[in-house]
């Protein structure tokens, strides 16, 4: 399938790299799927040190990571590469608010200091998904 979302991709002018951070491999897979159809090059990780190695090598144009993943190892160093580079937009996904004070603090997407980081309650439609990952892009190229 990643075949064919690099065919569109360059078919329409679309070469936008995206690496996700997702423990969850169902969540993983379906945004990872989604964005190839869309026509993006994806790259999947499902931890914080795996993201940050195949970073390196393939110089995603936006980063996804689940909030929770951020809170392990590696979390802490990918939120100061994405704020330290402002064409690398971080769009977090969450499951919860932080609506309450209820709702423990790893679960909660930290504050961001700019505009290049994007959060995404789960569950999201994939307009949703698509319209924030134009939107991180769009920002990132301002």
């Amino acid at each position: 399938m990643q075949q064919e979302g690099t065919f569109l991709a360059v078919l329409y002018g679309c070469m936008n790299k995206i690496l996700i951070i997702e423990d969850d491999e169902l969540v993983r897979d379906s945004v990872s799927l989604s964005l190839e159809s869309a026509g993006y090059i994806v790259m999947e990780a499902a931890t914080c040190q795996e993201g940050l190695q195949n970073q390196k090598q393939f110089g995603a144009s936006v980063i996804i990571s689940d909030v929770v993943s951020l809170e392990h190892e590696g979390g802490a160093l990918l939120r100061r590469i994405c704020h330290q580079s402002s064409d690398l937009p971080l769009i977090t996904l969450t499951g919860t608010l932080p609506d309450s004070e209820t709702t423990p603090s790893w679960s909660q997407p930290q504050p961001t200091k700019d505009e290049s980081s994007h959060t995404l309650q789960k569950p999201f439609t994939l307009d949703e998904l698509l319209a924030t990952v134009q939107s991180a892009l769009t920002r990132s190229v301002l």
